[in-house]
């Protein structure tokens, strides 16, 4: 698994990522949402809604009904399930519901509280974690298995500033650097050679810089 987090500090932040999600995700995927009651799960499935072309206000959360499915104009199926009440064989009632017709190949299942029906899900699915921060803040934890990486979003992670040491997130303008400070910073350590390489340099580290 790859493990990325991003901090959300507003509602409008979280339909932004929430739009970065929709354009990755593809048919076939299935996406456990994880976090306690009031995180922002639901929330989270209404701005992939409207991204994926669904109108959020017929997202509700579905823990009487278990599944509900929504038709994107992309013919894609959007299938979000509560799975918070299911428990033992309370799990037969989500297979009652034909499980593998819910998460068929043409949909993207967006599932709270996935954790209580775990063997029925495939071996790669992601999670998403959703953490308090404060009020008004979230902190998204996405695993992905490996063979998503290469996805949008997936490409790059929260890291650290090789100058200060501070966290940075994947949207950041001076991204990997924390600052536009921060990044002319190593750029003059490369010059004054506090930097040296290992090896001789080539015609393909050149290309990286452009």
């Amino acid at each position: 698994m790859v493990r990325g987090e991003r901090i959300s500090r507003s509602l409008d932040e979280t339909r932004a990522l929430a739009g970065e999600l929709a354009a990755a995700l593809q048919p076939g995927d299935v996406v456990l949402l994880e976090g306690p009651l009031g995180a922002g799960k639901t929330t989270l499935v209404r701005g992939l809604a409207e991204h994926m072309g669904v109108d959020p206000r017929q997202v509700a959360s579905p823990t009487f009904v278990i599944a509900h499915e929504h038709e994107t104009p992309a013919g894609t199926r959007l299938v979000h399930i509560d799975a918070y009440r299911l428990s033992g064989s309370d799990r037969e009632e989500l297979e009652l519901l034909g499980w593998d017709e819910l998460a068929g190949p043409d949909a993207i299942v967006l599932i709270e509280w996935g954790d209580r029906v775990a063997d029925l899900l495939p071996a790669e699915h992601a999670t998403i974690t959703i953490e308090h921060v404060d009020e008004c803040s979230r902190r998204f934890i996405i695993e992905i298995p490996a063979s998503w990486d290469s996805r949008p979003i997936f490409g790059r992670r929260t890291t650290r500033c090789p100058v200060t040491g501070e966290p940075v997130e994947p949207d950041a303008p001076h991204y990997p650097f924390s600052s536009e400070r921060a990044r002319w910073a190593d750029l003059y350590r490369w010059f004054s050679e506090s930097y040296t390489l290992e090896r001789p340099a080539e015609e393909a580290d050149l290309d990286q810089g452009q």
